[in-house]
């Protein structure tokens, strides 16, 4: 089954929001930032693990070097971690951007096609929102009619390609106009 880009990209906003709060250690000179950037690249990599994103190879290459980076210069040590340390974290976060810029793209495009949905359902006339009716099941209902519908099912077909069922119903849910039923 697949995972929920729109949470994935969710989890990787909160990581990349974490990206300031390591800057901030490097520039107080602090020797803990390598420990708190091993941790962050961890539990980044767990999370694009988890949602079985290959990108995770690339935090744990950059988490390797981090671990196995010893400085040439016994005056210079901490200097040199703080540096090594300073590209590693913009190397990943840089990766991780590249992995999220390219889920935002599938979600956008997949959005743009269920606006079109929408505007189609619209014309039709095929339903009316009644708010005593659980909203779930109503974008369910839609949906369903979508995917049964002679003339839509393509397009419901490119959109499942690149999103999820739940994903879908989280889209229509936002873009929907319920005054336009």
């Amino acid at each position: 089954m697949r995972r929920s880009i729109i949470n994935l990209l969710k989890q990787i906003e909160d990581q990349l929001s974490k990206v300031s709060l390591i800057a901030d250690l490097l520039e107080k000179k602090s020797t803990s930032s390598s420990k708190v950037l091993k941790d962050w690249l961890l539990e980044t990599e767990n999370i694009l693990q988890q949602n079985n994103r290959p990108e995770s190879s690339l935090l744990s290459a950059k988490r390797g070097e981090l671990v196995a980076f010893y400085p040439k210069s016994k005056q210079n040590k901490k200097k040199e971690q703080l540096r090594f340390t300073a590209g590693v974290l913009s190397g990943s976060q840089n990766d991780l951007w590249d992995v999220y810029q390219k889920l935002a793209e599938v979600t956008e495009n997949a959005k743009t096609l269920i606006k079109q949905l929408l505007g189609i359902i619209y014309q039709s006339k095929q339903f009316k929102y009644d708010a005593k009716v659980d909203f779930t099941m109503f974008l369910q209902s839609m949906w369903k009619f979508c995917t049964e519908h002679e003339q839509l099912r393509g397009v419901t077909s490119q959109v499942l390609s690149m999103i999820n069922t739940t994903d879908v119903l989280i889209i229509l849910a936002e873009e929907i106009e319920v005054e336009n039923l």
